[in-house]
């Protein structure tokens, strides 16, 4: 079983396609669907039906597809921890960030990691919720940040590492600026653009709840996968926005007025995911960093 096999045929399942798979490999269809056949016989199980020019995975291919892309992305950590090491690193963690998060708290988490800790290599990588639990499963990450409060799965520890206000972002000229605060219920009369519900999950799950609480019923004008083009829709005046004070001042924008949630509302918290498996010297010390950060530990 070789590499290029895995790689091969991870992108079939994905097109549904030996054409568009073929395509985007830059080869031939003929070696490719020769090099699937050559893995369905090496394995002794048939990975995909064909039938009348469309193809999907049998249920033995589905179960390969999970271990291969596991097994490929473990071989690409291999690869990265020894060029890390090839440079002098000596250690390696790999964070994931979902939600669109960019906050300052995580611009000092890492600077301070690379100030005390300059040997371990901390790699970041961008997904979505459902992604990052999928990698923690897998080992293919040691952990990650989310806003979202709904996972409770019995392999993974969540640990709350700080909190953010959730504040709306007004365009100019909004008949609401003629209030310093705004309610929910006044922010439910107009169009809200608020975080997707799968590309930015933590974020809708954070907004959904609080307005379920309220017994609220918003108004979606969009769904957007993050702050920043949150911001470009507020701007052009599509309607509101509700969402993390530390993100929208990142992407602050003339044309948008920042306003507090009247009401006392209870501050949405940012949490560290990681799998149950026993943590390394180097994730242990992340986290407390993470922790010391946010003022959620001495």
């Amino acid at each position: 079983m070789r590499i290029r096999q895995l790689q091969y045929f991870l992108v079939v399942a994905e097109e549904q396609s030996f054409t568009r798979a073929a395509a985007r490999v830059h080869i031939r269809q003929s070696p490719l669907s020769r090099a699937i056949k050559e893995l369905e016989d090496e394995l002794g199980v048939q990975l995909f039906v064909r039938d009348k020019g469309r193809i999907r995975l049998t249920w033995p291919g589905e179960v390969f597809r999970d271990d291969a892309r596991r097994l490929l992305s473990f071989l690409n950590s291999v690869r990265a921890r020894t060029k890390a090491a090839k440079y002098g690193f000596r250690g390696h963690l790999r964070i994931a960030l979902t939600d669109g998060l960019a906050q300052p708290r995580m611009t000092e988490l890492l600077a301070k990691c690379r100030e005390e800790e300059p040997l371990t290599d901390v790699r970041v990588f961008e997904m979505t919720v459902g992604e990052m639990v999928q990698a923690l499963k897998f080992d293919q990450i040691d952990a990650g940040f989310t806003v979202h409060a709904g996972y409770q799965i019995e392999i993974l520890i969540k640990d709350q590492v700080w909190t953010d206000r959730l504040v709306f972002a007004v365009p100019t000229r909004h008949p609401l600026l003629a209030r310093d605060k705004l309610s929910l219920e006044e922010a439910v009369q107009h169009p809200l653009i608020i975080c997707h519900p799968e590309r930015c999950e933590g974020g809708y799950d954070v907004i959904h709840r609080l307005f379920r609480n309220e017994g609220l019923e918003p108004v979606v004008a969009q769904y957007v996968s993050g702050h920043e083009l949150m911001m470009m829709f507020v701007a052009a005046g599509y309607g509101i926005g509700l969402a993390l004070e530390s993100q929208v001042a990142l992407y602050c924008h003339p044309s948008v007025i920042i306003r507090s949630i009247q009401k006392e509302i209870a501050e949405a918290p940012t949490f560290l995911i990681r799998s149950n498996r026993t943590a390394s010297p180097e994730l242990e010390r992340f986290l407390l960093r993470a922790k010391k950060i946010g003022g959620t530990t001495k």
